[in-house]
């Protein structure tokens, strides 16, 4: 059997055996010998009644074999080789090298993480419009505006037929595999269109969550047949959701479902966590199993829609803050676009221009928030009302095509393409080489080569082409240092671009802006 580099080698495995629980009561786990002769370990999946099945990612072109270990004498005959050829694929992602709050592929390409809110991706709901047809048509969508990462969770809302999702009864564990087969086929759909998907495996509390089950190895049970289902795909694992919320005690319990990820793991998939207060990478920054910095409820948009601009600065500082540890960071939940809840919630005092609470975006709100994140050289997870619960929360069925949200979709849309254009991962938070008039102004720069500026609320502002290192605004540059930079003038509204002049380094950059309204100036070094 061939399989692509970093595609998916899946086999069946007959157990031999009868058990009332086999989700408890048998182990089985696949070695693997790659070309080079390195060993790799993960865990058999029961896929129901007496079948178990190994799903293996290869990063390495070559014969690789493999064996199975299992007390069940049915799974331990289980042995074979498949040939892992070379193909296009990109894998999964992880952090850059050399650049360790970046992303990118496991083929080394970039990645630039722009990511969507799907919770329900993978629940059933039909009076709410969700269902796989519609689920696959938003993946569709989400593709097609450039989005490269959508978080979905596994626990916590209706299954098929209003059926609970993961487990008949989380006391006995007694799992339900129906659920799962649905999570494969739209999984393996996001997988094709080069999404990598964040699978939160359960909230903190509720009818379906962590705190449902009865012990700390029911929890790392279940945290190892995620990944022995889901890690070969192009996935990153997230151990909960709003975690803080079952209490500060239960801090532990996540201890060690993140070591069980990281332990069971052999493709390395990244790990996160999402709190509900505080910021998670300061939480966990001292933890091997945390890649990156996930971290939320940074709601900084004021109810009365005005005098944004402090709050979206206080917004991109929570982030750099987070950047001193050294890894990626992500703010997952800043923003949900028009969302709009309902008065029965006691949100409708909140209900100006169709949003209900303080998080709840405007178009101007919400593409500004985007790009303040993006100018701190750190990346969001954004939200539409229409999509990121599948129908529960916004008033109206889960629709991705809803007209209300075509603008900010489109804005997005705009603010990647300008990043993918550029290599925005050499880019450096300099602010003090921007003064603004009015406004936030914020500034990424590559010294001497590129620089971008983002304006919002401000007539004018200034740029110094000459300041050393750290935006000394005396320094005086090498002879060599000294070029002509030529300056465009970009609308992240529109996608428009314009040529604004040429420079020469030793000058400032004048510009006057044509409203208050945000604009971007990109001032690349002539060749």
């Amino acid at each position: 059997m061939k399989v692509d580099r970093f595609g998916v080698f899946e086999c069946a495995f007959q157990a031999s055996g009868r058990y009332e629980n086999p989700y408890v009561q048998v182990e089985a786990e696949a070695i693997l010998r790659s070309p080079q002769g390195e060993f790799k370990r993960i865990p058999l999946f029961w896929d129901g009644g007496d079948v178990w099945r190994l799903r293996f990612s290869p990063d390495t072109v070559g014969v690789w074999r493999y064996r199975v270990q299992s007390a069940d004498a049915g799974l331990a005959s289980g042995q074979g080789l498949f040939e892992c050829i070379p193909s296009s694929r990109h894998g999964s992602i992880e952090p850059m090298a050399h650049y360790p709050h970046h992303f990118q592929y496991q083929n080394g390409e970039p990645f630039f993480w722009m990511g969507d809110t799907g919770w329900r991706t993978f629940a059933t709901c039909p009076e709410e419009n969700l269902t796989r047809e519609t689920v696959l048509h938003y993946i569709d969508e989400r593709s097609a505006q450039g989005f490269s990462y959508i978080h979905v969770e596994l626990m916590g809302g209706l299954g098929q037929d209003g059926q609970q999702h993961v487990m008949w009864d989380f006391h006995e564990e007694t799992l339900n595999p129906a659920f799962f087969q649905e999570v494969d086929v739209r999984l393996q759909y996001m997988h094709a269109k080069n999404i990598i998907c964040g699978i939160v495996l359960a909230w903190a509390n509720g009818k379906e969550s962590w705190s449902a089950f009865a012990s700390t190895e029911a929890r790392r049970r279940y945290a190892r047949y995620v990944v022995a289902r889901y890690s070969a795909y192009e996935v990153m694992f997230i151990a909960s959701g709003e975690w803080d919320l079952s209490g500060r005690d239960t801090k532990p319990w996540y201890l060690a479902i993140g070591q069980e990820l990281m332990d069971t793991d052999p493709h390395n998939r990244m790990r996160a966590i999402h709190p509900c207060r505080g910021y998670t990478i300061r939480e966990f920054s001292e933890e091997p199993w945390l890649s990156f910095g996930d971290y939320q409820q940074a709601y900084e948009a004021p109810a009365d829609r005005e005098a944004t601009a402090p709050q979206r600065h206080a917004l991109r500082s929570q982030l750099l803050a987070s950047k001193v540890y050294g890894k990626p960071v992500v703010n997952a939940e800043f923003a949900y676009y028009l969302r709009k809840m309902g008065a029965e919630r006691n949100y409708n005092r909140f209900a100006i221009d169709g949003v209900d609470k303080p998080h709840s975006h405007t178009r101007m709100s919400f593409r500004r928030a985007c790009w303040s994140l993006a100018m701190a050289g750190g990346y969001f997870v954004a939200a539409f009302g229409t999509t990121y619960y599948g129908g529960w929360r916004e008033l109206g069925p889960f629709d991705v095509d809803a007209a209300k949200n075509d603008e900010a979709e489109s804005d997005l849309s705009i603010l990647a393409q300008f990043f993918r254009g550029l290599p925005w991962w050499r880019l450096q938070v300099n602010d003090s080489l921007v003064r603004g008039n009015g406004g936030n102004c914020y500034c990424l720069s590559e010294l001497r080569e590129r620089y971008v500026v983002f304006a919002e609320e401000c007539d004018a502002l200034q740029l110094n082409l000459c300041a050393g290192p750290q935006g000394i605004y005396n320094y005086r540059p090498d002879a060599e240092d000294i070029a002509d930079y030529e300056v465009q003038l970009f609308d992240p509204r529109s996608g428009e671009s314009k040529p604004y002049g040429t420079f020469r380094g030793t000058e400032t950059i004048d510009v006057t802006l044509p409203d208050r309204q945000d604009w971007v100036l990109l001032v690349n070094r002539r060749s």
